[in-house]
């Protein structure tokens, strides 16, 4: 996985990305720049909701950013999450 130090400073682990990934999850389009982005919405098996920002390249899964999701975030997502 890529950037593993930079989410790291944030608190999240690439395990934490990949777990949420394979969860139940919703993914919206991030802000435009230079590459496509979106923003996935999920939740660790420990209940631990993050946000990952991700761009695909050569048809694979590239992790930009992960930090846990902010208070309106979670009233937002969690409960098509939690669904």
């Amino acid at each position: 996985m890529h950037n593993v130090g930079h989410i790291a400073l944030h608190g999240v682990l690439a395990e934490d990305v990949e777990e949420a990934a394979r969860r139940r999850h919703i993914i919206a389009p991030a802000a435009a720049g230079s590459e496509k982005r979106w923003k996935l919405f999920g939740r660790t098996a420990a209940g631990r909701y993050l946000v990952v920002v991700f761009t695909v390249r050569r048809k694979r899964f590239r992790t930009v950013t992960a930090y846990t999701m902010n208070q309106a975030e979670r009233r937002v997502y969690a409960p098509e999450i939690e669904a």
